[in-house]
């Protein structure tokens, strides 16, 4: 799946749709951990396929 794939437009800019499992797996990861470090960035970035900003900003959201 490409990033590009996840994006959908709003007024002026885009912003990101996670599908189901993506979300099931953030929310474990904020459950379990509050904060995310590099390592956990890096680890859920590779095996979501998500950018690790897209995962920082998941967090901050969150």
């Amino acid at each position: 799946m490409l990033i590009d794939d996840l994006r959908v437009r709003t007024k002026d800019q885009y912003r990101i749709v996670y599908n189901e499992f993506q979300r099931i797996e953030l929310e474990k990861a904020f459950v379990n951990l509050n904060y995310v470090t590099a390592e956990v960035k890096a680890e859920l970035s590779s095996r979501l396929h998500l950018t690790e900003r897209q995962i920082k900003i998941w967090f901050q959201n969150r």
